[in-house]
């Protein structure tokens, strides 16, 4: 990661941090060295020291005493090794951001002895349960390890299994936790993914293993905070370090079990943790990452994803970017400097745009309306779909225009009539009925998305679109396009892949005339088969039987009737969807 200059101001916090942000980057440089213990405890200790610190407003007094003592700690360590430039560089940049940080301390204070205000306080708070949703426990978080370059790649996993190991070995009372906080963890790892539902699935199906989910996750909590002070503890976090390595197979259950669970704690070390977890782990395990962090109840989770958006690296951006949409939370200078960003990868300036659409409209139109002059297609049509859902009608306009250009074969611009269209059925202007039947009988995958724009006058369109998957054994297609005849229609439109050719003709058929009986006079756009109003949006998302994979359109749809004003996060905890979706009610446009 580049670092970022700490400029002249009077918060103590940004500099600690940016000086947290040389030590981690210390760290990392050397884990892979078998000669640097003792400096890797060094910085591990200062990294956890400053995250106390940081997690507590510190004094500026306690902060310079902070920073001396792990800028004395790092001389020792380093006149004890002998190291290579490349190293010694790093840890000489670690040490000069330690003494620019304290020399602006310095002149902001007078001279005084300082006592150790920079100690965690040790106080014991009563453990209440997760119902719903976790709650943010308190509990010893030691300074955070650094999974090495050869402990990832090894086929024997040596120091996770070495760990787990001892573990099995411990004998009485502690033997008996260790097993019990196994079966946690293995708990943790399986429910994290089976809370995350098939697109068949109805949501609500989550809600059971999510508590199964919150109850092992106190049960933790309660292992490591025995009643009798006498007691063994567990050791909660270096427990579950060693389980998150045993394997070596990239994981998303056991990446899960170390990221959700550190992401529960009252601590600010413990996103230190997270954050070196991230950037030491394999691409595969960053949705378990993107969970962890929107499902979470630490307190440091906001700071931290605002963090991750300045990394260089564009995956720990996405992630953070991902992970700051789910929880709704909007940071104006992230999205700013996002958009600003020379040449930004596509999958970061595609979640950019969609964080910039979630601030206020006053601030995210400018900065969305000077991406449509871009030269990327993909870029333009994002963008012109974030304006839509903030009711710009520069949005709209630019869509349109899109799909009235002649089509052509190059994918970018094929990707960007796709987000086009999606995007003008969900605004479902009666005025657009023409452009977007003629633009998806062109596109056999978009095809389906006429059913969420609803107008009846493209149910021949889906007639045809039916019949003829029937007729080439696309059987899976023809259940999505039937699924857009329900959804405009009502009722139970036939699938040809359960069906002989005839009878499958004569349903069809049967499906058609009552459509047409109960189709209102004035053509309305109808979803279900009655006349769309925005509070179908709501119900739908609320009806128990809803299946997961029409939920994210669902949201999308309430977004842009709402103007941004609702969000909910479909993959969410299910008590907190059930909360926004209700104060969504309140949020919808009155129907007149």
């Amino acid at each position: 990661m580049m670092l970022q200059g700490v400029p002249g101001t009077t918060s103590t916090r940004p500099l600690l941090e940016g000086v947290r942000s040389a030590l981690e980057d210390s760290l990392l440089a050397i884990a892979d060295r078998s000669d640097t213990k003792d400096l890797a405890d060094t910085l591990r200790e200062g990294i956890a020291l400053l995250s106390r610190l940081v997690e507590a407003a510190p004094r500026d007094e306690d902060a310079l005493e902070a920073l001396a003592r792990t800028s004395a700690a790092l001389k020792a360590a380093r006149e004890r090794l002998p190291m290579d430039a490349a190293v010694g560089n790093r840890i000489e940049g670690a040490a000069r951001w330690l003494a620019d940080a304290s020399e602006r301390l310095r002149g902001r204070l007078p001279a005084r002895a300082l006592g150790a205000g920079a100690e965690a306080a040790t106080h014991r708070e009563e453990l209440v349960a997760s119902v719903g949703v976790p709650r943010a426990h308190v509990v010893f978080v030691p300074p955070p390890r650094v999974l090495t370059r050869e402990e990832a790649a090894s086929v024997a996993g040596a120091r996770g299994r070495a760990l787990l190991g001892a573990s099995r070995g411990a004998a009485g009372d502690l033997a008996q936790i260790r097993a019990l906080a196994r079966d946690c963890f293995e708990d943790l790892a399986s429910l994290g993914s089976l809370r995350r539902l098939y697109e068949h699935e109805p949501w609500v199906d989550a809600g059971p293993f999510e508590q199964r989910l919150l109850d092992n996750l106190d049960a933790l909590v309660a292992l490591e905070r025995p009643l009798d002070p006498a007691a063994p503890s567990l050791g909660l976090v270096e427990s579950l370090f060693a389980y998150a390595i045993e394997w070596v197979v990239p994981d998303f259950g056991r990446t899960f079990a170390l990221a959700f669970t550190l992401c529960c704690l009252d601590s600010e070390t413990a996103m230190r943790w997270v954050v070196l977890a991230l950037r030491r782990s394999h691409p595969r395990t960053y949705p378990a990452f993107v969970d962890a962090f929107a499902l979470g109840s630490n307190e440091a989770i906001d700071r931290t994803l605002v963090e991750l958006c300045r990394e260089d690296d564009p995956a720990m951006v996405e992630v953070a970017l991902e992970a700051m949409v789910r929880r709704g939370r909007v940071d104006m200078a992230s999205a700013v400097l996002l958009l600003m960003r020379p040449s930004p990868s596509p999958g970061v300036l595609d979640k950019a745009i969609d964080l910039a659409a979630r601030l206020p409209a006053q601030a995210a139109a400018p900065l969305l309306a000077r991406l449509l002059d871009s030269a990327d297609p993909d870029t333009t049509a994002s963008a012109a779909a974030a304006l839509t859902t903030l009711g710009d009608a520069r949005g709209p306009k630019h869509l349109r225009a899109l799909l009235q250009r002649p089509r052509t074969e190059d994918l970018a611009t094929l990707r960007a009539r796709r987000i086009a269209l999606e995007a003008l059925c969900l605004l479902g202007s009666p005025f657009d009925r023409n452009l977007l039947g003629t633009e998806a009988s062109l596109d056999r995958e978009g095809l389906p998305w006429l059913g969420w724009h609803g107008h009846p006058d493209h149910v021949p369109v889906l007639i045809e679109g039916i019949r003829r998957a029937a007729a080439n054994g696309a059987f899976d297609e023809a259940d999505r396009i039937g699924r857009a005849l329900e959804r405009i229609g009502g009722g139970s439109a036939p699938r040809p892949g359960a069906l002989a050719g005839g009878d499958f003709e004569e349903r069809l058929a049967a499906w058609l005339r009552a459509f047409e009986e109960r189709r209102p006079l004035d053509n309305p756009r109808m979803r279900l088969g009655q006349p769309w109003t925005p509070s179908a949006i709501v119900t739908e998302l609320s009806a128990r039987g809803t299946r997961q994979g029409e939920r994210p359109i669902l949201a999308r749809e309430l977004a842009l009737v709402t103007r941004r004003a609702a969000h909910v996060d479909v993959a969410g905890w299910v008590v907190v969807q059930e909360r926004a979706i209700a104060a969504a009610r309140d949020a919808l446009p009155r129907q007149t």
